[in-house]
């Protein structure tokens, strides 16, 4: 979920391979907040009950809803920096070499992805109704030219019952966010110039405000996190050079944010600590990747981190079925089940989708990339 920059100079060497690692273990957060059991149901029976296993829903939710949330706004993040590294100025020309660079590297994905969402639910209500779909969303084959567009952008559009405003394939709601706010960024660059931290801080609050606020698009998230990144980048800040001395702090402020975010769940000081503990986990998570990797216990594999858009991009019904696979295999009934499928589905879908990815990209090299946006 962002072009993969090679920065050759000795002293960005440490940067480069913080970026570069990073994009592997975020795709694998993303992944696990989208393994959720709440809502599996086989034979019209629901499969679990959080209330009967609070080891299980502890560990759920200090991953998923805790500890992981922090994978969205720190890939923004690396998207505002990058966008705008190395850009001197922002001339109109700059722009729209920019758009035509990101026409390239997002809209494409994210127009194909989709359409092979929608392909493979028209394919399933045409030959598994039923068993397979639910019935319950307006089927493909009564799409108007309107439902089409819609479901490119929001399908609750098109079957008004859904909750959140999501294209076809989920997770593309961030490329969505992402290709708003690179529409926006003459504006965001003239702001951070003028306004410099003045403009973080008014964003920053807007986020903290309502840090769950989307419109189809527009998200408080995506233009805080973009417009920090690009503020490092803009006046050629180090961030990882910045970050990396502060890692003892961030680790320690870390955990007793996320104990604090944990006891006090469904208290009105919650999102202030949600908010907090994505803060500091960026923070945290860039300072001890930088650690490690400056120490050499780490180091970016180049197959990981080329191979993580397509693990983003293909995920989502993937999981959904092993899931329900596994749950129909398994029949998980005690805490520790639970636990090894809360394991085993993310990550069997993240091997599948490296193999995928493998298979790909020896067979149809230019394909690949381009439905990968030319990473």
């Amino acid at each position: 979920m962002g072009k993969d920059y090679h920065l050759k100079h000795t002293g960005e060497d440490l940067l480069s391979k913080t970026i570069n690692f990073l994009r592997f273990p975020l795709i694998v957060g993303v992944v696990f907040i989208h393994t959720d059991f709440s809502h599996i149901v086989l034979a019209g029976v629901k499969q679990i009950d959080f209330v009967n296993f609070p080891i299980f829903t502890s560990v759920f939710f200090l991953f998923s809803k805790i500890i992981f949330e922090v994978c969205v706004p720190l890939f923004y993040f690396i998207s505002g920096f990058l966008f705008f590294y190395r850009t001197e100025g922002f001339s109109i020309q700059i722009y729209f070499k920019k758009l035509k660079d990101r026409f390239r590297s997002l809209f494409i994905p994210y127009i194909f992805w989709n359409f092979v969402v929608l392909l493979f639910f028209f394919l399933a209500q045409a030959f598994f109704a039923g068993s397979l779909i639910s019935g319950v969303n307006k089927p493909i084959v009564d799409y108007s030219v309107m439902d089409w567009i819609w479901s490119f952008w929001d399908t609750s559009k098109v079957n008004p019952h859904l909750e959140k405003t999501l294209p076809a394939n989920s997770p593309f709601w961030f490329i969505r966010d992402l290709m708003v706010v690179v529409v926006f960024s003459p504006l965001l660059y003239w702001l951070v110039k003028k306004l410099g931290v003045f403009v973080l801080a008014l964003l920053g609050l807007l986020w903290l405000y309502n840090p769950y606020f989307y419109l189809p698009g527009i998200s408080t998230v995506s233009f805080f996190f973009f417009t920090a990144g690009a503020y490092f980048s803009i006046y050629k800040k180090d961030f990882v050079l910045l970050m990396k001395p502060l890692l003892p702090w961030a680790a320690a402020l870390f955990v007793f944010i996320v104990a604090a975010e944990f006891y006090f769940f469904g208290e009105s000081c919650w999102s202030y600590l949600y908010c907090a503990s994505v803060m500091v986990g960026l923070l945290f998570s860039i300072a001890l990747s930088a650690r490690f990797i400056e120490k050499g216990y780490w180091q970016p594999n180049s197959f990981l981190a080329e191979g993580s858009f397509f693990i983003f991009a293909y995920h989502r019904l993937p999981l959904v079925f092993v899931i329900k696979f596994l749950f129909y295999i398994i029949r998980p009934q005690s805490e520790v089940s639970f636990l090894l499928l809360y394991i085993a589905c993310p990550a069997a879908v993240i091997m599948l989708g490296l193999l995928g990815y493998r298979v790909l990209k020896n067979m149809l090299p230019r394909f690949t990339a381009i439905i990968c946006g030319g990473r």
